[in-house]
């Protein structure tokens, strides 16, 4: 099912794979990951990031597979067991983000090709985003529960900001008065998971643009 913006569909399939494709280049690239957001469409904490840094939730739920070429494309993507979901997520935001030092957007990569798969490989919908401007992130789908039920939504929301836009509009707190360049990650215990990230200054690539 090809999907508008704002545009859903169910998912009836537990196991499902996120697909985001786009035009290989030399010098540009973008990477996919997922935030895990509670019903007031938060994070808990930096465990519910999923990217290529830290391939897996505390759920073990959702994995970052890594990209491969496909022809002429490059294909990034997220496979996510809706079973194993911890019960307070009720949306996974999957995230396509810059990979190229400024000014490039995401206009540089050209079409972004969005596909949800089940785990049979069958396609269950797919979204297509070609109207870039300035962005250099974007919530591309979104996968959410409504009345105990998993639906995929087609959302296409760019933020010019790349990823402080993102982690402000998800909860995570971003000291803007930090420069990147300069900053080190504050001391802080861990319990029950990775090393907290230090979103000032996070270890994800440069087209983020903290």
């Amino acid at each position: 099912m090809q999907l508008s913006k704002g545009q859903n569909a169910p998912l009836d399939q537990a196991d499902i794979t996120v697909h985001c494709s786009w035009r290989q280049s030399p010098t540009i690239d973008a990477d996919l990951s997922a935030l895990l957001l509670t019903s007031d469409g938060k994070v808990r904490g930096d465990f519910d990031f999923v990217f290529y840094n830290q391939a897996e939730s505390r759920d073990d739920s959702t994995h970052h597979v890594g990209k491969r070429s496909v022809g002429t494309s490059v294909e990034d993507c997220i496979t996510v067991d809706l079973h194993l979901l911890d019960p307070e997520i009720e949306r996974i935001a999957i995230v396509l983000s810059l990979d190229a030092a400024a000014p490039a957007t995401l206009a540089d990569i050209g079409q972004a090709d969005i596909a949800v798969y089940d785990a049979v490989g069958s396609a269950l919908a797919a979204f297509t985003i070609d109207d870039w401007s300035r962005e250099t992130a974007a919530v591309t789908v979104e996968i959410y529960r409504r009345d105990h039920r998993w639906k995929v939504r087609a959302v296409g929301q760019g933020y010019h900001d790349g990823l402080a836009g993102l982690a402000r509009d998800f909860g995570v707190t971003v000291d803007d008065n930090i420069e990147a360049q300069t900053s080190q990650p504050a001391a802080a215990p861990v319990v029950n998971g990775p090393p907290p990230i230090d979103w000032s200054n996070p270890p994800v690539p440069a087209g983020y643009e903290l």
